[in-house]
């Protein structure tokens, strides 16, 4: 190895490490080796995962993910004390040694003393994790096989309950069992509803913070009579608890979920804090927007349309602008506007025209516009999709196929191995059964009524929350300084998915209406493509936005010809 490289320490440690693989042990064994004569190495990080499970991908774990996917460029070298270390699936080493392969770094496992920049270097590393990820299985079918009947129960293990629940004794103290924490279940259901209700987790953390309310860990000390540490709420925090799988109750065993016989999750409590399908519709809630390139990312409160709102000129995405105001002569200080004005321009882009215009009157005129439109519309929701199973069903499959072939060529003859095998296919056979399932409903997703109307959710929304509704449905403005009439300024807006959905469920409001686009003050033909079939007229050309919306609607329809 090249000496004075740059090196990234990878510290893993499972719920069931022992001291030999503790997480001091293994930064004493990597900076031992970073540090010796021959390599004169600088680390210049640690990637440190605890109670992080082997068969977690590389990529998805907390820190190391980061480093992979944020941080390439700071470091040369990928280093562990052990393989393991790195991961127990061969599928998942396979896919970190390509990565490292096209970003030009290297991998050193040090107790293997593996050499990856040699071909037989990599093919004994990848015999390594696969007799890992065997040994992976063993333990898994061995920890489940001793606690299956403590599952079939309903029994809680062991540890501190997880957020929402309290540990109950039951059958004379024989048993315990989890149940909802009543004392704490009222700010849970309060943090479901206003998520439901599109209000970001940010703010229902700046709110628990004003109003005191005790974060999980400080309400545990209160219960046990210790002193409080004072913990703030954070978003972070109440995402990662809308994420856990125990909101619905699921048990899980180094990061995966345990399956019962027919292939569904165990579900430890009685009574969950959420439904399966709530979980799902409130963890898709929290899913960060995807955003369009170039798209404004700034969201400033005093903002509705900040990353909404576009240049008509040029399609560049505004800019919040709050000017100075003035001062009269008689002294009177007059304060001064929020202005949207055209990104492009602003930064010195082709954009010749540009955009200028008062941000209260073009957040007035989209707030009109959508009571108007939609506002008695029944709302509709699209049932969460979820993230996609299709690599993890791939890999879960490939895992079954290995162990059946290793069962028919004898390898698990010898005595009990029998029952390990049958186990691990059992559950096995239940994971892909689930996946495949999981996989085919998030193909398919399903429209549901929220028995309310667009107007009614509207109404009670404060700025912040209206923009996060705008996001969500993928609404688009687009305006100028001067229309048809000169005198004033010009719009039109997209309501998106509103109007897809509304598409697909047969409630357009208006016979051929192909995009409900709502307009001011621009030429009629811009929004209404019968108006340009006349032959004859000389008409102002449509802008390209118009009509990429119209080539997009267009294939949809044929699209969905097609499949019917």
């Amino acid at each position: 190895m090249t000496p004075g490289l740059r090196y990234l320490a990878c510290l893993r440690l499972s719920a069931d490490s022992d001291g030999s693989t503790s997480i001091e042990w293994q930064r004493g064994v990597i900076r031992h080796h970073v540090s010796s004569p021959h390599l004169s190495g600088v680390l210049v990080g640690e990637a440190e995962d605890t109670d992080v499970s082997g068969s977690m991908s590389p990529f998805k774990r907390p820190k190391l993910g980061r480093w992979l996917t944020d941080r390439a460029d700071e470091f040369d070298v990928i280093i562990a004390a052990k393989m393991d270390r790195l991961t127990r699936r061969s599928m998942h080493f396979n896919e970190l040694l390509e990565w490292a392969q096209g970003n030009g770094k290297f991998i050193v496992c040090v107790e293997e003393g593996f050499d990856l920049s040699t071909p037989q270097g990599k093919m004994m590393a990848r015999m390594t994790t696969v007799f890992a990820e065997a040994e992976w299985d063993t333990i898994q079918a061995r920890v489940l096989n001793g606690v299956q009947s403590r599952l079939e129960n309903r029994s809680w293990l062991t540890g501190a309950p997880p957020t929402g629940y309290r540990i109950k004794a039951v059958e004379g103290g024989r048993r315990k069992v989890l149940e909802i924490d009543q004392d704490f279940y009222p700010y849970v259901e309060e943090i479901f509803t206003r998520v439901r209700e599109g209000q970001s987790t940010h703010r229902i953390a700046r709110d628990f913070n004003c109003r005191g309310v005790l974060t999980w860990g400080d309400h545990l000390r209160k219960l046990k009579g210790e002193e409080t540490k004072g913990t703030q709420w954070q978003s972070t925090i109440i995402n990662k608890f809308i994420r856990s799988s125990w909101v619905p109750g699921i048990y899980a065993y180094k990061g995966e979920a345990v399956l019962d016989d027919q292939g569904e999750p165990v579900i430890l409590p009685q009574k969950p804090l959420a439904s399966m399908d709530e979980w799902t519709d409130l963890v898709d809630r929290i899913k960060p927007v995807t955003r369009a390139v170039g798209t404004e990312s700034r969201t400033g409160a005093k903002s509705l349309l900040a990353g909404i709102a576009r240049c008509g000129n040029c399609g560049a995405p505004v800019t919040s602008l709050l000017n100075s105001g003035h001062t009269r002569k008689d002294g009177e200080r007059i304060p001064g506007h929020r202005y949207y004005r055209c990104s492009n321009k602003f930064k010195g882009g082709a954009c010749a025209q540009g955009l200028y215009v008062r941000a209260d009157l073009l957040d007035t005129w989209v707030d009109q516009a959508v009571r108007d439109s939609v506002g008695t519309w029944d709302m509709y929701e699209r049932a969460g999709k979820g993230p996609s199973q299709a690599r993890e069903l791939q890999e879960t499959r490939a895992r079954l196929e290995n162990l059946e072939a290793k069962y028919i060529a004898g390898e698990y003859d010898g005595e009990g191995q029998e029952e390990s095998y049958m186990r691990m296919h059992k559950g096995l056979s239940a994971k892909v059964a689930l996946l495949a399932k999981q996989e085919e409903e998030r193909a398919n997703p399903t429209l549901k009524a929220t028995g309310k109307k667009y107007g009614e959710v509207w109404e009670v929304k404060d700025q912040e929350d209206r923009r996060e509704f705008l996001r969500t449905y993928e609404v688009k403005v687009w305006a100028w300084d001067k229309g048809v009439n000169q005198n004033d300024r010009a719009m039109v807006m997209d309501l998106g998915d509103i109007q897809t959905m509304a598409q697909e469920l047969g409630l357009n409001k208006e016979e051929g209406m192909d995009r409900l686009l709502i307009s001011q003050n621009v030429p009629p033909h811009w929004t209404n493509p019968e108006l340009r079939e006349f032959p004859g007229l000389e008409l102002e050309s449509v802008p390209a936005f118009l009509k990429e919306l119209e080539a997009a609607q267009k294939k949809e329809v044929q699209r969905k010809g097609s499949a019917e």
